[in-house]
Formats: structure tokens, sequence, C-alpha cells
């Protein structure tokens, strides 16, 4: 992973050598020229996850191939020191460690800013959800600016390894549902084993190391670390998993999948002739099998918790819905109908509200699906 001294990198600096050899000149201009335009990595790295994104039905082989460009290169930081040995037997270390530091600040950036237009879609923003991803947005920026990234963060070796270990996290939110068809639960709680292991370098800059003790809480404090992070999933977006279309219909056709006109007020003799459907395309990722659920509430208090079965790699989402005729005696209020994983992480919503008045307000013709 890194030295095992913990440091983090100084801002590279590299000079021409006239004495070395044409072939280290040759690499050493090179590092040079991607140092110059290494901000043009964020653009590439935010189109890639766009570019992923929007091709995640259409071709999923395209989008894995992203995913593990991604994964190698965290594969790159494992091997970092026995790079820089190897680099060392040829009297190239001067070079070597220059360019695993701008390794490490191009791939801080290709992570997040690859992560980021996904995020950005499966965000449902009115939620805890659009702080989250705000955070992730913040952060993508500091790893583009120099004077922050070496001079702030680089230069405290726990700030370092936080961006390290959250850079982490993010991926593994990301990658796995793309790449091997985990779920989001599966992602989620892979992701808050990673944050915990991968801040450990952070938090031993923390402590004092020479009391044992302290050598004792670490790891307690590394699952505290991943704990936290799984207590505060539901302001983490489902990434992957977004709804379209979501609607409230009374009438549908179950073999066409084809809801009927959307509403959004209901009078309570209208919903108690005939019931209510809650309709909803959800996208995932081609071969990803997930259970979510359809959450019913009245004016916030859950009444209804409705499993439902989906299948990713449709483009126009895997039509689901549910169908709920018993309501309460008095009706009347706010509802909506939350679309959430299994662990509780929400993908989308809808709301409708029930008067006492016969009236059917309805919001806009149902788009084909």
């Amino acid at each position: 992973m890194f030295e095992p001294t913990l440091e983090p990198p100084p801002e590279p600096q590299i000079s021409p050598t006239p004495t070395a050899s044409p072939l280290v000149r040759r690499i050493q201009g090179a590092v040079l020229w991607i140092g110059r335009y290494r901000l043009l990595l964020a653009m590439f790295s935010f189109g890639a996850g766009a570019f992923t994104f929007i091709n995640m039905q259409r071709s999923q082989v395209l989008a894995q191939w992203l995913a593990v460009l991604l994964g190698a290169g965290w594969l790159l930081m494992l091997v970092e020191v026995p790079l820089n040995r190897w680099f060392a037997r040829f009297h190239w270390s001067h070079l070597s460690q220059p360019i695993m530091r701008y390794a490490v600040q191009n791939l801080h950036q290709y992570t997040l800013f690859f992560c980021l237009p996904i995020l950005f879609y499966t965000t449902t923003w009115h939620s805890g959800q659009a702080i989250f991803t705000g955070t992730v947005a913040v952060v993508a920026l500091c790893t583009m600016w120099d004077p922050i990234y070496y001079g702030v963060i680089a230069a405290r070796s726990w700030l370092y390894f936080a961006l390290h270990a959250f850079a982490v996290y993010i991926a593994a939110l990301t990658v796995p549902p793309i790449l091997w068809q985990l779920t989001t639960t599966q992602s989620l709680a892979l992701a808050s084993v990673a944050i915990g292991v991968f801040a450990l370098p952070s938090l031993i800059h923390r402590f004092e190391r020479r009391r044992w003790l302290h050598w004792i809480l670490l790891p307690g404090m590394a699952l505290a670390l991943g704990g936290l992070s799984w207590v505060l999933r539901f302001w983490v977006p489902p990434a992957t998993l977004w709804v379209s279309q979501p609607m409230v219909t009374r009438t549908l056709d179950a073999d066409q999948r084809d809801p009927g006109t959307p509403l959004k007020i209901i009078g309570t003799a209208q919903l108690a002739a005939g019931g209510l459907y809650a309709f909803t395309a959800i996208h995932a990722p081609r071969g990803l099998h997930e259970q979510v659920f359809h959450v019913w509430r009245h004016d916030g208090t859950v009444t209804d918790r409705i499993p439902l079965n989906i299948t990713g790699g449709r483009k126009q989402g895997y039509r689901a819905w549910s169908y709920k005729r018993s309501f309460p005696k008095n009706p009347v209020g706010e509802w909506s109908v939350q679309v959430v994983t299994d662990a509780d992480q929400l993908i989308g919503e809808l709301r409708f509200r029930v008067t006492q008045s016969a009236v059917l307000a309805v919001t806009r013709p149902a788009a084909p699906v």
C-alpha cells in the first residue's frame, strides 16, 4: 500500500537531468508533460463516469472495462513499495517517487470524478443524500487544486489517509454492482468494511505509538468508523439504482405493464372504490438481481412495506408496482411511497394527497415505458 513510515507525499518536483541517459530524459519529459496537463484527468474521469452511467444498460462490457481500469489503479497503489525498490535497482528512485505521487493524486481524482455522475443521478436531492453527494463533489475539487491537495491535505498525514479511505469507500459503493453484480446492500457493507480498514493509517497518526493501550484501541476505532458509515447509510445514495416515471394511478394493465393516468390528488370516495397502484420503473445494471420495497406512508407513518424483486439491464427500467386497497378509516392527508433497498437506502419517492372532495387531480399523461 504505502511506505511503512506512512508519510504523505510532498508536492512532486521533477527537473530534467542533463547527465541522465536518453531513456531517463524521455521518461522525465513525459512525467513533466503529464504533470503540466494532469488537471485534464478530472474532466476525463467525469466523462468516463458519465459514459459508464449512460451505457450501463446498453453496453455492460464497456462499463465493466472502465470499472476494471479503476480497480487496476488501486492495485497499482498496493505495489507502490516494491515498485519503488525495483526502480531503485536501476538508480531511478528519484524518478519513481514523483511518478507515484502523481499517480496517487490522479487516482484520487479519477475515483471521485468517475463516481460523481453516477452519484449525481442516483441522489434523491430533497433528502440527506444531497449532503453526501455535495461532500464528494467538494472533495473531488480539492484533489484538483495543488495548493489544497499538497499544501493542506497531503501536509497532514491523518487528513491524507482519511482522503484515501474516503475515495476507497466511494469506489466500493459504485464499482461492485457494475463489475460483479453485487446488490446495493452488499456493496454498502463492503464499503463500510473498506473505509474502516483503509482509515487505519489515518488513525495511527492520531495516536502516540509508544502507548500500548492506543494500539489496542486502534482496531476498535476502525471498527467503529465502519459501523458509523453503516448507521449513516440512509444519507448515502444507492449508486447504480434510480427510479424513473414514479406515479400513483387507479388503473394498470398488468400484462403490458402499462400504468393508467397519473394522479396527484384523489378524493376519499374514489380511493374507497378501487384502491391505488404505485408504479415505478427502477433502473439497475445488467445482471443485477435485487429486492427493493415500496414503503407506503400516511403523514409520515408507515402503513405498508411491500417487497419487489427487480432485475437490471432494461433501458427503460424494471417496471414494478404495488397495489394498496386497504386504507385507514380516515385516509385524508399527505401520502408518499418510498422506494428503498433492503438496507433502507432511499432510491426514489412519489407523493400524493387524499382529500374529502370527490376530485381527481391529474399530473400529466404517463410517458410510454
